[in-house]
C-alpha cells in the first residue's frame, strides 16, 4: 500500500539561538504526520540531538565572513558570497523538486528569504522569522561603525534587497510569528501572511524546586549586538539606588566584535556588577531563568521573542520594551510589564517588582498560566500542520 504521508523538504541556514530552537520544535512535531527531510548548506546549525531526521548538507565554502587581512575586501567578498549562495540554492531546489511534495523554507544567514524559493516547482511555504533588518531598520541596526564602510556596502545592500524581495514573493504562501511581522511583510513584500506562534516546552522550561530561593541577580538574554538591549539593561540597574542594585547576568550566543567590552566599560562607569556568559547549554539557561529575580527584555523591535515566554514558564517575572512581537506575548500588569525604553522608567518598574512580593507572585502565576494555555508547543505545531496540509 502506498503511503499517504506527504514528503516535506525543510530548508534552512540558521545560526545558533532562538531561530534554530524554533525550527527543531516544529520539526519534532511535524515528523509525526509528515515525512521530513532536512536540507541545509554548510554553516547552518545542525539539527541537534533527539530529532534524528534524514539530512542533506550542501557544500558552501564561502559561508564564513572574511576576517583579519581579508576584511578590507569584505564588500566584494560578500557579493561573491551571496551569488555563490544562489547557486547552492539552485542545487538544493533541484533536489527538493525531485524528492518532495511540499517545501518548508526557513530564513538563512546570507539573506532572509533564500533564493531556493525562486527555483521550486512544488508548493512552498516561507516561514519568515524576520526580514533583512539591516536594510529596513537602519535607524537601529548598522553593519559597521564607519560611514565609509557603509558606503562601500551599498551595492551589496541593493543586491540583497532585490533578491530577498523576489524570493519572498515567489513563495506559494508565507507564515510568520507575530502581528508586528505580519504588518511588516505586508508593507515590505506586498504579501499577506498567516501567524504561527512558536510555543514553549513547559515540561523543560518550568519553575525550580518548590523551596528553592531566588538568587539576587537580574537576567538579560540575547546575542551581544547593540540592538539586543543589553546596554539598556545595564542602564536600568544603574538608575537604581546604589545600595539596591542587583547584579546583572547577560547570556549570549554570538557577539558583534568588541561589544562585550563596551558593556563591561559601561557597567564599570555606572557601578553595575555585570557577568557575561556565552554559549551555555539549555540546562544552564533554564537554571538561570529559574533563579533570576526578573528578566529584562530590552531588544529593539524583536520579531517575536521567546525569551519572555521561557522566563514566564520558569516562574520569573518579565519587564520588556513595548515593541515588536513582545506586544503579542505580554499583558502589562498581568503577565509582565512594559516600558517605553527609558531606563528611569524601567528602573522604577524593576524596583517596584523587587519590593512587592504579592505583586511578583501574582505576575508569576498569570505568566505561567498564559504560556501553558496560549503558547504551547502543540498549539503552534497544529497551526503549521494545517497550513502545510492546505498546500
Amino acid at each position: 500500500m502506498l503511503s499517504s504521508r506527504k514528503k516535506v523538504a525543510v530548508f534552512h541556514m540558521l545560526p545558533s539561538g532562538g531561530g534554530i530552537r524554533v525550527l527543531r520544535q516544529f520539526a519534532t512535531g511535524l515528523k509525526v504526520d509528515f515525512d521530513l527531510h532536512l536540507h541545509r548548506p554548510e554553516g547552518g546549525s545542525p539539527q541537534g540531538e533527539g530529532i534524528n531526521l534524514p539530512e542533506t548538507v550542501y557544500s558552501y565554502p564561502l559561508w564564513k565572513k572574511p576576517s583579519g587581512p581579508l576584511r578590507p575586501i569584505a564588500p566584494l567578498f560578500l557579493i561573491a558570497r551571496l551569488l555563490s549562495f544562489k547557486k547552492v540554492c539552485r542545487e538544493v531546489a533541484n533536489s527538493i523538486n525531485s524528492s518532495s511534495d511540499i517545501a518548508l523554507i526557513h530564513n538563512t544567514m546570507p539573506i532572509a528569504a533564500p533564493p531556493v524559493l525562486d527555483y521550486l516547482n512544488i508548493p512552498s511555504l516561507y516561514f519568515c522569522y524576520e526580514h533583512p533588518r539591516h536594510i529596513y531598520e537602519k535607524d537601529i541596526i548598522r553593519r559597521t561603525n564607519s560611514s565609509l564602510a557603509d558606503f562601500a556596502l551599498k551595492p551589496l545592500a541593493a543586491v540583497e534587497k532585490r533578491m530577498d524581495k523576489i524570493s519572498a514573493r515567489n513563495s506559494s504562501s508565507i507564515v510568520t510569528f507575530s502581528e508586528y511581522m505580519k504588518s511588516n511583510i505586508s508593507h515590505y513584500y506586498s504579501r499577506e501572511s498567516s501567524i504561527v506562534r512558536p510555543g514553549v516546552d513547559t515540561f523543560f522550561f518550568k519553575p525550580g524546586e518548590k523551596n528553592a530561593n531566588k538568587s539576587d541577580y537580574i537576567l538579560s538574554v540575547g546575542a551581544l549586538w547593540p540592538f539586543k538591549g543589553h546596554e539598556t539593561a545595564v542602564r536600568i540597574i544603574g538608575q537604581m539606588p546604589e545600595n539596591q542594585r542587583p547584579p546583572l547576568r547577560i547570556v549570549a550566543d554570538r557577539e558583534y566584535p568588541g561589544y562585550s567590552n563596551q558593556l563591561i566599560q559601561l557597567a564599570e562607569d555606572l557601578s553595575v556588577r555585570v557577568t557575561i556568559e556565552k554559549e551555555i547549554t539549555d540546562l544552564k539557561l533554564r537554571t538561570l531563568y529559574q533563579q533570576a529575580r526578573a528578566v529584562l527584555c530590552c531588544q529593539r523591535r524583536e520579531p517575536y521573542g521567546l525569551v519572555p515566554l521561557e522566563a514566564m514558564a520558569c516562574g520569573t517575572p518579565v519587564i520588556a520594551l513595548k515593541e515588536g512581537g513582545f506586544v503579542d506575548n505580554i499583558s502589562h500588569g498581568e503577565t509582565g510589564f512594559f516600558f517605553s525604553g527609558n531606563p528611569e522608567e524601567g528602573a522604577e518598574l524593576l524596583s517596584g517588582l523587587l519590593n512587592n512580593l504579592e505583586l511578583t507572585a501574582n505576575i508569576i502565576s498569570k505568566g505561567m498560566e498564559f504560556v501553558k494555555e496560549n503558547r504551547s508547543v502543540s498549539g503552534g505545531v497544529d497551526q503549521l500542520k494545517r497550513i502545510l496540509q492546505s498546500l
